[in-house]
């Protein structure tokens, strides 16, 4: 490890991963995938390409190439002039708490430490050129006690890296190049020229566009060009405007060009996009997915786990991409995900808002992007919004009017079989005891169909954790339960049937406790909750 002084949030360790030096075979190679850790290429001999979050970079002898964390990248080897390069990979990491006896660290990997662009001027490359092979030796004949050579020249690896980005980042302490692209991103509606771009960059026109590909490997032409029509994919997918009005937006004056140039570089029409946005959707909200189906939408890619959801069983052939699905999605789980998504190319990401913001970044690089938020809205404005971006509006509303009936004739049959019973939903999940507020199968049971909940359901957003000790403020006259099928969640539910805290409920005494399945009731979509009115007039009528 390479300690560095740590500041306010900064890195304060570089750990050496690996270092290889990587001899490709004769065949042509055609792959994509995100870097997962920070990687530095030097290319000692043959020729390739190399895409870079969209953008192309040859790969020629002498040239270094730093890869930071969350780059889509994309490799195109010449079969006759097969890659021969070195491949040192490392970690920053930022310290995050420290008691007596344990330091804890998380990798940093949001890009600020090095310069965003990715190619190293050949003063730089020549340094590593000496470096490398130094360190590459050093490592393979490395044993336990002689592992120290490897990891001083890992240093002066990353001491060249650093001072690179110290000189690259003079203007006020910021890149001349990143500001120049900023401007671009947030701009790209207004006439740009290249005089503007250069003033911003403090270089003269000439220089600027010499610099800017030097450095980026495009010209600032088109850097804009790909901007806009990023840009134009996502205000296609969303928004109810004409071409001509999405071209102006991003500014194009000329509708007839902005078409070509579209076409040319999405090879779609602007019209054919648009119809072809739901031909192959990623859905990555386990409950957006739902919204689909009820539209008879079956998704391109998204999370299955066939153990839990026997009521989309019947779904799971047609839905050309598994993605993994766990409560609580881990690094593991993520990568699987990412890499599946990259493989099967949606032609849209339908998803909502609890993505980090690096998370999001990635998948905007897959696909473009619509964002429905979650917690803003309630079921039926999901499924309003889901219906008129994918052109059935007219449907959701057919099937909103049909679930209203039907809500109301069962709504009618309790309010005489349960007056004023009050009723609570709990669940025993991980070993910890939720109630559950006006979404999920609250949703149903509160508001479709007014039954009296025990709490002040509004004040809770989703679900809300509570101690046995508190059970007593939760007392019902009907308890619905849904307990997890893990070996956690079914000691709990044992032990605390044993609680005298259990044993003193209303609902305990009166034998009105019903356990229920995770599915249909604690799905959040239209797909599962006339699922839900069908089973509350089966336990309740």
């Amino acid at each position: 490890m390479w300690r560095n002084k740590p500041g306010n949030g900064q890195v304060s360790v570089f750990s050496f991963l690996d270092m290889r030096l990587i001899t490709c075979g004769s065949q042509q190679i055609v792959s994509e995938m995100f870097v997962k850790d920070y990687t530095l290429l030097y290319i000692v001999g043959g020729t390739g390409q190399l895409m870079i979050d969209g953008q192309k970079v040859d790969l020629l002898r002498g040239k270094a190439i730093l890869l930071l964390p969350a780059m889509l990248i994309k490799w195109n080897q010449s079969a006759k002039q097969p890659l021969h390069y070195y491949c040192l990979t490392f970690q920053a990491l930022r310290q995050v708490a420290q008691d007596d006896q344990i330091i804890s660290y998380e990798k940093v990997t949001d890009g600020a430490i090095f310069p965003q662009h990715t190619q190293l001027s050949p003063s730089y490359s020549s340094e590593l050129a000496s470096l490398l092979p130094h360190m590459h030796t050093s490592y393979m004949s490395a044993s336990e006690e002689r592992s120290y050579k490897h990891q001083t020249i890992f240093h002066q690896v990353l001491g060249t890296l650093l001072e690179r980005k110290e000189e690259e980042c003079r203007c006020d302490g910021l890149d001349p190049i990143a500001l120049a692209t900023t401007y671009m991103e947030q701009h790209y509606d207004q006439e740009i020229s290249r005089d503007t771009l250069a003033g911003i960059a403090g270089m003269s026109p000439w220089y600027f566009s010499h610099k800017y590909k030097e450095v980026t490997g495009h010209s600032p032409s088109i850097m804009l060009r790909d901007i806009r029509i990023r840009m134009a994919k996502k205000q296609l997918l969303r928004q109810d405007s004409s071409i001509s009005e999405v071209a102006h937006r991003v500014g194009y004056r000329d509708e007839a060009y902005f078409r070509s140039i579209f076409k040319e570089q999405v090879g779609l029409s602007p019209t054919m996009f648009v119809k072809r946005k739901r031909d192959k959707i990623a859905a990555l909200s386990y409950h957006y997915a739902a919204h689909l189906l009820t539209l008879n939408i079956v998704p391109y890619a998204t999370y299955v786990e066939q153990k839990r959801e026997g009521h989309r069983r019947q779904f799971h052939p047609s839905i050309a991409c598994h993605l993994r699905r766990a409560r609580h999605l881990d690094t593991i789980d993520m990568e699987y995900n990412l890499r599946a998504l990259v493989q099967a190319k949606p032609e849209v990401i339908l998803c909502d808002e609890l993505f980090d913001g690096q998370e999001k970044g990635m998948l905007e690089k897959i696909a473009p992007v619509v964002e429905i938020p979650w917690l803003g809205m309630d079921w039926r404005e999901h499924f309003r919004e889901i219906s008129s971006f994918v052109g059935r509006k007219k449907e959701a509303d057919q099937w909103l009017s049909s679930y209203e009936r039907k809500a109301q004739l069962i709504r009618k049959q309790l309010k005489t079989r349960l007056g004023s019973e009050r009723v609570a939903l709990l669940h025993v999940m991980n070993g910890k005891l939720l109630v559950y507020g006006m979404r999920n199968g609250g949703s149903v049971l509160y508001q479709d169909l007014e039954l009296t909940p025990v709490h002040n359901s509004n004040v809770i957003e989703v679900c809300k954790e509570i101690e046995i000790d508190e059970l007593s403020c939760y007392d019902s006259d009907r308890l619905l339960v849904v307990v997890d099928e893990d070996k956690l969640s079914k000691q709990a539910w044992n032990e605390l049937q044993m609680r005298e805290q259990w044993i003193g409920l209303q609902a305990v005494q009166r034998g009105q406790v019903t356990s229920v399945q995770e599915i249909p009731w604690l799905e959040y979509s239209p797909f599962t909750h006339t699922m839900v009115l069908d089973e509350a007039a089966r336990l309740f009528g």
